[in-house]
């Protein structure tokens, strides 16, 4: 468990330094945080809040209204005039509304520098210097290192803006992705310019405007999520068009003499983006009156988004860490693992939904669950490698007492293999092998040359029969019995082509061996096979103490008579006509004999195998079976005399092959003492 645990606290640092350098980790989290709010509705908009727009008709006021209307306001008057429009023109504003009996008018506009118009507008400003306020602003100057800069309003309006509680600030600031979801509504000296604390305290523009309505003391003292209201709408803050506030028709009937504007709090400020006052947010671009109205309104309520602070996020992601750690040390099942944190997932999912809708808080959704998943799935794929090598390790040692494909079932398919053991018929191809003269060998040998050749020989042998999936059943002295079908089959042709391949492949390599052992000095090995295939019982045959799987039965004793009768014929391989039926497709064969063995009452005919189908046999192989099985045909009908003309014909093709040797010297026997009775069968006196 160390090596989970310590994958665990890694994948947890890894988090933690993620989400607190790079910034497309903390944007995923906060378009995580973002669709939660979106699905999670928005604020109630409160009735006391007005928006006065000074949008694209007012600013066009000239070419919309008839020259009487034009006429009957100076205030409209100064409107048609080029924007900016002289500062008289908000004085208006503000004596229009408050005589309206609004609480406070808020003017989202910033005035820096002397302009015409400034005496009518400081006089409004002095008037009701309790019910009004005006912006500021904060410049962050690009250059690395720079100063920030406060620009103020003149001080022909506002002599000592500092001090002054008509003036707030207009900024919000985005996250590193350049989105606004929070308000900052003051800020002191070291917040605002990193300087000495001077006691100097700086106010947003909607903090000024609680301050106006007697809600100082409730202003927030800390960086407060925004919890949005409906951009316009009648759920949202309805912008009316500002130089309807001067049209008579529109202030007798729109706002009933203005008594739609007493007690409420009117915000007057750009809509649209023909000011360049739009700010991105959650919800898209928003104008910066609705962001100043969306603080109030969450000031009114204290219905901010909770936002958990970077040591509460930190808490969460190790806490995410060490629940990782305590489910990966319970789960090790991958499919049960995965469904367990899809479970987690959804689950966690959730509660950042409801905790949002019930709490208004904000759970840190991103960072967390990427601990909890990548802990996890770490954790479980360092447990999965050290099975695997575990596994890879008992696998190791088993294979050399039990084949390749045995120690694979019974690790992948323990319970099948082990039901197997009991015992199952099988229909199985048998390779059988025995080294000739090896009795000879083991006397005149030097011991330790011939256990390290025995060694190289063996080691040979089963790389030939694991590679083609077989299965070693038994070491028997010098001999070996190989098995396909046993475990695993994909049907009996496969088997029986498979063993055929392996035996010529295991010939193959023992030339090779013989080549190199001749160099050291060593002996040659000569080698008979005999395939059969046919019906076995296979299971686990020995004693309470010990017992191993093997196969038993006919068709077993059929393979060890075929290897026997390599001797007789001379040959490398001999094969059934059971395993020759299913091999006939893939291979070139030569019938041999059709020969009843010692102890068997029933007559089997006996095959070479010549080559794969692919490889074209040579014009001269064709010509010698031409004549070859010319002979056969007349040894089957008792034509001994026609057949050794025959056989004597092939010998002349291939002088050195063993079997038409064999079958001439035969015909010359049969034709000098003819038998009673001729079915074309040779009868073996020996095993």
């Amino acid at each position: 468990m160390h090596g989970v645990a310590m994958l665990c606290a890694l994948c947890t640092a890894a988090v933690l330094v993620m989400h607190a350098r790079l910034a497309p980790f903390r944007r995923v989290e906060n378009q995580v945080r973002d669709l939660v709010m979106q699905r999670s509705g928005r604020a109630k908009v409160d009735p006391r809040l007005v928006y006065v727009a000074i949008d694209d008709a007012t600013m066009n006021v000239g070419g919309n209204l008839f020259p009487d209307d034009l006429a009957a306001s100076p205030a409209l008057r100064e409107m048609a005039t080029a924007f900016p429009w002289p500062r008289d023109v908000y004085g208006m504003v503000i004596d229009r509304l408050v005589q309206a009996g609004a609480k406070v008018v808020a003017i989202d506009m910033l005035f820096p520098a002397a302009r015409e118009g400034d005496p009518a507008l400081e006089a409004a400003l002095d008037k009701y210097r309790d019910r009004v306020v005006i912006g500021s602003n904060f410049v962050d100057d690009p250059r690395p290192g720079a100063p920030r800069s406060y620009t103020l309003p003149a001080p022909d309006l506002i002599p000592d803006g500092h001090a002054d509680n008509r003036v707030g600030y207009v900024n919000f600031w985005p996250d590193t992705d350049g989105v606004v979801r929070t308000a900052k509504f003051r800020m002191t000296q070291p917040e605002a310019f990193q300087t000495a604390d001077n006691g100097q305290v700086y106010y947003s523009f909607a903090a000024r405007v609680l301050q106006k309505i007697g809600l100082g003391s409730s202003v927030p003292g800390s960086l407060r999520g925004l919890r949005f209201a409906p951009a316009e709408g009648p759920d949202g803050f309805e912008p009316i068009s500002l130089y309807m506030l001067f049209l008579p028709d529109a202030w007798k009937n729109n706002f009933q003499n203005g008594a739609l504007f007493k007690d409420k709090i009117v915000v007057v400020g750009p809509y649209g983006n023909s000011l360049k006052d739009q700010l991105p947010t959650p919800f898209g671009l928003m104008n910066g009156p609705e962001l100043h109205l969306n603080a109030i309104n969450d000031a009114l309520h204290g219905d901010f988004v909770i936002i958990p602070s970077e040591m509460e996020i930190a808490m969460l992601i190790v806490a995410m860490g060490f629940a990782a750690f305590a489910l990966s040390s319970v789960l090790n099942r991958p499919l049960l693992l995965g469904l367990t944190l899809a479970g987690v997932s959804a689950a966690y999912l959730a509660l950042t939904v409801i905790s949002f809708d019930s709490f208004h808080r904000v759970l840190p959704f991103f960072a967390p669950l990427l601990t909890f998943d990548a802990s996890s799935v770490l954790a479980l794929y360092w447990k999965w490698l050290l099975e695997r090598r575990e596994r890879a390790r008992t696998r190791r040692m088993f294979e050399r007492f039990v084949s390749k494909n045995v120690v694979k079932e019974v690790i992948e398919n323990r319970a099948s293999y082990l039901n197997q053991l009991g015992g199952v018929r099988k229909s199985v191809a048998i390779l059988m092998t025995d080294l000739r003269g090896f009795t000879t060998l083991t006397e005149e040998a030097d011991c330790s040359q011939l256990v390290a050749q025995l060694n190289e020989y063996f080691t040979a042998m089963v790389d030939c029969i694991f590679a083609s999936n077989g299965t070693v059943d038994k070491f028997v002295g010098d001999a070996i019995l190989a098995v396909w079908g046993n475990i695993r089959s994909d049907g009996p042709a496969s088997d029986a082509v498979l063993a055929v391949k392996t035996s010529l492949r295991m010939l193959s390599s023992l030339d090779r061996l013989n080549q190199e052992w001749v160099g050291r000095g060593w002996p040659v090995f000569k080698m008979g096979v005999g395939i059969n295939f046919g019906e076995v019982i296979f299971g686990a045959i020995g004693s309470e103490q010990k017992a191993e799987p093997t196969v038993i039965g006919d068709a077993v004793n059929s393979a060890s008579r075929l290897e026997g009768l390599t001797k007789e014929y001379g040959v490398d391989m001999l094969i059934g006509e059971a395993v020759a039926e299913l091999v006939r497709p893939s291979f070139h064969l030569q019938l041999v004999d059709f020969v009843r063995v010692k102890g068997k009452t029933r007559a089997i005919k006996v095959y070479l195998v010549l080559g794969p189908k692919q490889e074209a046999l040579d014009a001269r192989m064709i010509a010698y079976l031409e004549k070859y099985e010319a002979a056969l045909a007349g040894y089957e009908r008792g034509e001994f005399e026609t057949a050794c003309s025959r056989f004597r014909e092939a010998l002349e093709i291939r002088p050195d092959d063993p079997v038409a040797n064999i079958y001439f010297e035969r015909c010359h026997e049969l034709a000098e003492r003819r038998p009673e009775t001729w079915d074309g069968v040779f009868v073996m006196k020996s095993k």
